[in-house]
């Protein structure tokens, strides 16, 4: 049964003390400033317990530390080699372990809505760490500056921490209550960014991937390959050979490996074709990956391609500015419907590709200027019938 009692300690407000005792049960107990909350937090857990709930004090033990690294844990496997290796995405294996960083040290009942919404207020305002084993930056690289976390990024660790701390109240049969509800979280894209390849940007990347040490070929073949498909970078880094068909033309991005876990199928023009064909000319034997020179990390294809275009002269450019290039492309230089278009770049969402749908019009006016558009004049209105002359009148006989 359960019991309530008042605690009363020097130099601090009176707090209330619900205990939960029934057989076959483990025994719960929890403090509340008020009597009102202890009491209904007692039926609640009666209830649930005399309807063959299940109860646990997980959630009171657990340091939110604890939680996620359970959750990683749960989430990676053996490889061959026998090293651990995590099934999940780097960006969300990363945001994991971010959010262990930063609340850690909580217990997960002790994460409430009001410490959750001032972590996102807070995490906007704090400068990102540097990784652990970080030693110098390199010189065309300004990986000394200090960053704070953007809106999008603080969304990501929220969704990070609800995803792995869900999964374990379900694994250890214990309720999280409101947690995660009524929190206010940061918009995905504040300010979407609209860098684009601008003037002989293009040729100039081409150029300064002379200048890396490691596979300066590879890396052309790499941005060729980003322009002609608008693939995201973890897709075309993970790209296996047995997933391009050569004669059907189109890539398969399996649904574990596709941002929104649906899967797509990207067709191939006759310049991927050819990227593909000296890819494959490249290929060691038994090499499963395409592009194999590369790691497995969008995080270090991002610091490759910025030395790249620092040596380009190509300023506040990205790889992930590629795929918003090559998606432009597709509505400037095709005649593919929007619909089609999504469904070659995996946009869920078709307002978010209304902002390039913005830039056909010009790309319209230009053809009529060049005389590749002919409209056609409107059908002038036919002029009404005449109606048929009348029949003379019979003459008297």
């Amino acid at each position: 049964m359960g019991s309530i009692r008042r605690k009363e300690l020097a130099g601090r407000k009176p707090s209330w003390e619900a205990r939960i005792n029934i057989k076959g049960h483990p025994a719960l107990s929890k403090s509340f400033p008020s009597k009102r909350e202890a009491t209904e937090w007692v039926q609640r857990e009666e209830l649930k317990i005399r309807r063959g709930g299940k109860v646990s004090r997980m959630g009171e033990k657990t340091t939110i530390a604890e939680a996620l690294t359970e959750y990683l844990d749960a989430h990676s496997k053996t490889d061959k080699d026998g090293n651990k290796v995590s099934t999940l995405t780097n960006t969300k294996r990363y945001a994991v372990e971010s959010v262990s960083y930063h609340l850690g040290l909580f217990t997960v009942d002790s994460l409430d809505r009001k410490k959750i919404s001032a972590f996102l207020k807070k995490l906007q305002e704090t400068v990102i760490p540097a990784p652990a084993n970080k030693t110098k930056s390199h010189p065309l690289y300004d990986g000394d500056k200090q960053r704070t976390y953007s809106p999008g990024s603080a969304r990501k660790l929220f969704y990070a921490l609800k995803t792995a701390i869900e999964w374990h109240a379900r694994e250890h049969h214990y309720e999280l209550g409101d947690k995660f509800t009524a929190v206010e979280v940061p918009p995905a894209w504040s300010a979407p960014r609209d860098r684009r390849l601008n003037g002989d940007e293009e040729q100039r990347l081409m150029a300064a991937c002379d200048g890396m040490y490691k596979d300066p070929e590879g890396w052309r073949l790499m941005i060729g390959m980003a322009l002609e498909t608008a693939m995201r970078a973890g897709e075309l880094l993970g790209m296996r050979w047995d997933e391009v068909k050569l004669k059907e033309r189109f890539v398969v991005i399996p649904k574990e490996r596709e941002k929104t876990r649906k899967g797509r199928q990207v067709p191939l023009s006759k310049k991927a074709l050819s990227i593909l064909a000296t890819l494959g000319k490249r290929r060691n034997k038994g090499e499963a990956r395409v592009f194999e020179s590369f790691p497995e990390s969008s995080v270090l294809l991002g610091r490759g391609f910025k030395r790249i275009t620092k040596r380009a002269g190509c300023d506040d450019l990205r790889f992930h500015d590629l795929r918003h290039e090559a998606t432009a492309r597709f509505f400037e230089r095709t005649s593919l419907q929007t619909m089609e278009i999504a469904l070659i770049t995996g946009h869920t969402e078709l307002k978010t590709l209304q902002r390039y749908a913005n830039l056909r019009p010009s790309i319209l006016a230009s053809k009529l200027d060049a005389g590749q558009i002919v409209l056609k004049p409107k059908a002038t209105e036919r002029a009404p019938k005449k109606a048929p002359p009348r029949k003379s009148a019979r003459k008297a006989s």
